[in-house]
């Protein structure tokens, strides 16, 4: 790795979302609401420089390790969509009496185990229930979001031979062949 060589990378912030830089901290504030990012998360040696042109609505960042804009560019591109647009997910129960339902964002899904399971929603996330077996999430940080998606998929993973179970609504599940006689 050449130390002494300086990459940069240029992003440009849409009108209504302004970024903020406190410590270690870029905050992130848009129509939708504000998140942050940790850099010291990110980068806890210190190679990258940030500056903000708040003038041209720009965040220059700098930093000798070429590998690193890849990372840093989709966490920001991710947190500035998060605040202006939001993301959504969608995963669909499959199987007969396999249902939904929601209080007080507390989900409560009928699996077919014996006692229903009670997943408790973090108040950042929104969940709506488009019908008892299609469930939405909202909110403003991807990652948030689906690590919850997995967390709720994991409660009962689609089965390999029948299908039962959730899934995300685009995931396509490939089916086993069951014994022959």
């Amino acid at each position: 790795m050449n130390i002494s060589k300086q990459h940069q990378v240029v992003i440009k912030i849409p009108e209504k979302v302004t970024i903020t830089k406190t410590n270690d901290v870029l905050n992130f504030y848009g129509p939708l609401g504000q998140t942050g990012l940790n850099l010291k998360k990110i980068d806890p040696v210190g190679l990258g420089g940030i500056s903000l042109d708040t003038k041209n609505n720009l965040i220059k960042f700098t930093t000798p390790s070429k590998s690193f804009f890849g990372l840093f560019r989709a966490l920001v591109n991710n947190k500035i969509q998060g605040v202006s647009r939001g993301f959504l997910v969608y995963l669909k129960i499959i199987g007969i009496g396999y249902r939904a339902s929601l209080e007080n964002q507390t989900l409560i899904l009928k699996l077919g185990f014996s006692d229903d399971l009670v997943y408790k929603i973090p108040a950042s996330i929104r969940l709506f229930l488009i019908e008892p077996t299609v469930i939405c999430l909202f909110g403003l940080d991807k990652n948030q979001i689906t690590q919850i998606a997995a967390k709720i998929r994991h409660l009962r993973r689609p089965s390999v031979y029948k299908g039962k179970g959730i899934r995300l609504i685009d995931e396509k599940i490939v089916l086993k062949a069951g014994k022959k006689k």
